[in-house]
């Protein structure tokens, strides 16, 4: 016969583990919004902006139009990254989550 209590921890671990694959989705799905084309990775595993680069004619004929762009370029870098950050850990801890789960129900079935 299942335990009652054990069978409610076993749900708010589903229920956790439901809402943290929801907003790593949510993650995932404003990399593939606001970075065009499908997420890329580089050698060293972070993911690459696949916008167009914002050019300096964008900001007219300025002195430091360049800058400008540039900074606006090395902004959409670090959204991209922190967002694909955030997306891993979120993924990191659902299955940490689905692991705890099984290693519960194994020590539980080795006491029965």
């Amino acid at each position: 016969m299942a335990d009652p209590d054990l069978e409610t921890h076993y749900s708010a671990l589903d229920n956790c583990r439901t809402a943290i694959k929801r907003a790593a989705g949510q993650y995932e799905d404003t990399l593939t919004e606001r970075n065009p084309g499908q997420i890329t990775y580089g050698d060293d595993g972070a993911p690459v902006n696949n916008r167009t680069p914002v050019a300096a004619a964008t900001f007219g004929d300025l002195t430091d139009s360049g800058a400008l762009a540039t900074a606006a370029n090395d902004v959409w870098n670090a959204v991209i990254t922190e967002t694909d950050q955030a997306r891993r850990k979120l993924r990191a801890v659902e299955h940490a989550l689905s692991t705890v789960e099984e290693n519960i129900r194994a020590a539980h079935g080795a006491g029965s």
